[in-house]
């Protein structure tokens, strides 16, 4: 069966209309992963972030108080928010 030369143009018109068409896939479009993470950081970095610090920092208190605590925790609490708190500083410098 040979192929027409009318269903040569009407593949080709409709491949020509798809292409004019078509919007970039979902996987070009990073905007909702970018809000995502926008978020997170500001989360972490916002009044949550203090208030976790302000929780992991109070049960070390509590832990030295009791004599629970391990030196090496401590300073893995005391580095892990320097660290939370200063990403801005320290990604701007880069």
């Amino acid at each position: 069966m040979a192929i027409s030369n009318r269903s040569v143009r009407r593949i080709a018109a409709v491949a020509i209309m798809m292409a004019v068409a078509a919007a970039p896939a979902m996987a070009q479009d990073l905007s909702p992963l970018n809000t995502f993470f926008t978020t997170l950081g500001t989360a972490l970095t916002g009044a949550t972030g203090r208030a976790i610090g302000l929780v992991a920092l109070a049960a070390v208190g509590i832990m030295f108080l009791l004599g629970r605590m391990n030196w090496g925790f401590a300073g893995s609490v005391v580095l892990g928010l320097v660290i939370l708190f200063g990403a801005a500083t320290i990604l701007a410098g880069i």
